[in-house]
Order: C-alpha cells, then structure tokens, then sequence
C-alpha cells in the first residue's frame, strides 16, 4: 500500500503524471464553480424593463385629482414591460431565494414629475400602489403631496398587484386591455403556492411578479435615459407604501433589497412587518393607532437606520387626505357605484358598509403633517444628513394593550395640535363593521364647548402655538405644516363672554 500511494502520489517520484492529472482537473473544477458562479451571478441579476407612453384612448385611472400645473408639474402614464423572475420567500426575515426568471409583463406606472429639472431635488418617491379596495390609490402621495411639490421631488406610482390591473382593464379595456401582470402562483419544487392570499391584510396574493416589477421600475428610474422621467436624473430613490402595501414592501425591504439594492430609503405608512436590522436601507415607519392594535406587538426599537414614529389620536388615514384628495379622485373614475348606479367615494363606501357610529369618520389628527416631515427627515438622512428624531411611542401594558388615560386616550406618541389642543374628539379606531375600525372618527366641539375648554380664543390659540413649536422642535413637523396649523387656530371662529 505504500508503494501504490507513492506511485500515485502527485509529490513522489515518479508521480508527476497523476500530479498534471490532479492539477488539470483542480483548473477545471476551479473553472467550473467559476462558470457556475458567474452564471448564479448572472442570473440574479436585474433586468431593465422598456417604457412607452400610454395609449391615448380615454384618461388615466387614479390620476392625481389636484392641480399640477400651478407647480410646475406634469402627470404621465407609462407602460412598462419587462421579464421578471419569480421568488420564494420562506422566511420573510430572510433573502428571497431565486424560482425562474423571464416571465414576461406590462403594466403601468404613473410618474409626477417637475416640468423644468432646476426643481428637481434629486430624489423620487417610488409609491407601491395600494390595492385594498380593488383600486390603484395613492394614499403616501395624498398625504405627502404639498411636501413633494414644494420641494421639488419626483414621483411614481407603480401598479404591481394583480387586482389593482385587473381593475384598469374593467375600467376602461380600450387603454388597459394589454396589461397583465400574471404568472404561475404554483412552486415546481414542492407544489405549494408562492404568494398565498391573506384575508387579515385583504391581500388577494398570487403577485409573484411584483418583487421584480417593483425592483425594475426603481432601477429604471434611476437611469437618466430611463424616458420615465423626462430627462430627470435621480440620485436617490425612495420606497413607499401605505397599509397593507407596507406589509408587502416591509417584505420586500427583508428578502428583495439584500439581493438588489435598488431603494436607498424606504417610508412605511401605517406601519410595516418586522424588519430585519442588517438591511443597510434607512427607513421611517409611521403608525397609527389601529396598527399596534391589529398587528399586536409594538414597533422594534429604533436602530441607527431605522425609526418608528407613532401618531396619538390619528386613524388609518386622515381627514385631510380623504376629503381632499382620496375622495375626489375615487368619485370621479366612477369604479364603485350603489344599487342606483351613482358613483361612490371611499367615504360613501365604507358609511354603506356601516353604520359607523358616529358617522363622522376620519380623525382630524393629520397623519399627513407627520408623514410630510417623516419624508424630509429620510430624505435629508439618505444624504448623508443628520438621523430624525427618535419619538415617543405609545405606551403599551404586558399584554402589548394599549395604556390609557381617564379620558380614553392613549398615554405616549407623537402629540399633535389636533390631539392636544382639538377642536373635536378625535377616536383612531373607530366603531363598526369594515372600515369604520381603521377609519376612526371625529365630533367636532361647538362654540360653546370649546368655550369651557379654552376660556377664550386667546387661550385656544396660545395652546396651539406652543404644541406647534414643540412639534418643530422635536422634527416631527415642518415649518411650513406649523404655520398652516396655526393660521387655521387664527380663523377658527368662536368667541366667548365671561
């Protein structure tokens, strides 16, 4: 046996033909893991897809409702086709791991967009569209839109979910018909589905293209010659979602970013999933007060990329965003309608699947205000800026029940005007079946009552300016939202006799 080892030895004597064997076939298998690796390498990585202009044939679904042009906007509609892959995410602590790829699909994104680049701030505000209610809305913008026109950022709204295209082509088939979005929710490997629905979060699930869309879009926005954003160049992009949308894009930020990078920072509306803390991508959750309740565990603690912000006295979405954005827009496209066939707003449709008690739904607390500064503070800290402000959170018993006051309020959380110097009772969840929970509500004081509360209109103001320059200072309201807040104590008209 000694003698057969040295023989075949590649350092004996006599062995240097078995060591050319041996060192031929280390090269090849060194070559092959190399070819192996680079075709892993290869085939994870992300395709661009192509963008054309919509078809002219009627209007865009969920087009903005607002005027653009008066700051020096333009809104457009883009179809984008690419080939995407498909993921399994086991774990949704975890980076996804790779099914197929060249699935091919069109869908639409909507871009707004500074019509002279001297506007643009460098960064684009890329909006999962949220699709609850069978309908692309745009619930981050509507609640972001002042901050987004005056500082100069671009956006876009991408329609990645199966429900929110399948109700464009019903909509209106002569623009939308081409559009799908669609591929096998069935895993080769084991049978099972990639992308189950949810009945808790109204998700219909089989998106399994969704990731790669979404990942494309951001990459093709970055592209100056992208023609998505007219010539714009981006410098930095960020992810967005409201609602169940953030629970999607709370995924992705876990399984899809590590494998990508395509999103520097990501704004979480109401409130996101766990996330993981070795994702390098600077993020700000905002939740209200129905999240913690449903989701049934408070927020992470802050990290130093991450931040949660919660909202005392705020509903799932505000007052403001509803009534003068949301509503509008919603009414006017005339996908939902009652038994008379009259086109239904998302207030008109969560009162018909009510009664909400009392029918006033919606906090006054405007989530928008601290959503708008929430978006600076990112935007500033993905530049390299100072992090925002760590914020109190809601105070939560053993049980993860919330803690409250003799009045019914819940004790912590960012504490607005609204909440702390109201002019009506505001409730964050409501009470009701459907959307009467997360649409809370609002009683709005009479004169005289908010004469016993205040004393006078001095007193009332005096309050309001105080809590708005707390607010300012700890950065979770803008200079701008301050001064809108405290012209709007200025006009509230009540007077009071001694």
């Amino acid at each position: 046996m000694k003698n057969l080892h040295r023989t075949f030895s590649p350092c004996a004597p006599g062995g240097g033909f078995a060591a050319r064997i041996l060192g031929q076939t280390l090269l090849a298998l060194a070559f092959t893991s190399t070819v192996a690796t680079a075709n892993a390498a290869t085939s994870m990585k992300l395709a661009l897809p192509t963008a054309r202009l919509a078809p002219a044939t009627g209007t865009a679904m969920s087009a903005t409702p607002i005027s653009l042009q008066a700051s020096g906007y333009v809104e457009e509609e883009y179809f984008v086709h690419g080939k995407a892959k498909r993921y399994r995410i086991a774990d949704t602590l975890r980076d996804a791991q790779l099914i197929d790829s060249g699935h091919p699909y069109l869908t639409r994104v909507l871009v707004r967009r500074p019509i002279d680049p001297a506007r643009f701030n460098g960064t684009v505000v890329v909006e999962w569209l949220n699709v609850s209610l069978n309908q692309d809305i745009d619930f981050v913008f509507g609640a972001t839109r002042e901050l987004l026109l005056r500082e100069g950022y671009a956006w876009i709204g991408v329609s990645t979910q199966r429900n929110g295209v399948e109700a464009m082509k019903k909509w209106n088939p002569a623009r939308y018909r081409t559009l799908s979005v669609a591929a096998s929710n069935i895993d080769p490997t084991n049978g099972k589905e990639i992308d189950p629905a949810d009945p808790k979060i109204m998700a219909v699930g089989g998106d399994v293209l969704a990731w790669d869309i979404f990942s494309q879009v951001g990459k093709q926005a970055k592209r100056k010659s992208s023609g998505l954003l007219g010539g714009l160049h981006a410098k930095r992009l960020i992810a967005a979602a409201e609602s169940q949308s953030t629970l999607k894009v709370s995924t992705y930020y876990n399984s899809i970013q590590p494998l990508h990078q395509v999103y520097d920072g990501f704004l979480f509306y109401d409130r996101s999933g766990s996330l993981r803390t070795d994702v390098k991508a600077k993020t700000i959750a905002i939740g209200t007060e129905i999240f913690t309740a449903l989701m049934g565990y408070a927020p992470q603690v802050d990290t130093d990329h991450q931040r949660w912000w919660e909202i005392n006295g705020a509903s799932h979405f505000s007052l403001d965003e509803i009534e003068h954005y949301v509503d509008p827009f919603i009414k006017r496209d005339a996908a939902f309608r009652d038994a008379n066939g009259r086109a239904l707003s998302l207030s008109e449709i969560t009162r018909s699947k009510g009664p909400c008690s009392p029918d006033s739904i919606y906090s006054r607390v405007p989530n928008g205000d601290v959503m708008k500064a929430a978006l600076h503070a990112l935007n500033g800290w993905i530049a390299d800026g100072p992090a925002p402000a760590s914020a109190p959170r809601f105070v939560v018993d053993e049980q993860n029940k919330y803690v409250r006051d003799a009045n019914g309020q819940i004790l912590g959380g960012i504490r607005t005007a609204a909440q702390d110097a109201p002019m009506a009772s505001n409730a964050g969840i409501g009470s009701g079946p459907w959307f009467c929970g997360p649409s809370g509500n609002h009683v709005d004081f009479t004169p005289a009552q908010l004469c016993e509360r205040y004393g006078s209109h001095a007193a009332y103001l005096s309050r309001v300016k105080a809590i708005v320059s707390t607010n300012v200072r700890d950065g979770v309201l803008l200079p701008e939202e301050a001064k809108q807040t405290v012209d709007a104590a200025q006009a509230l008209d009540f007077s009071c006799t001694n």
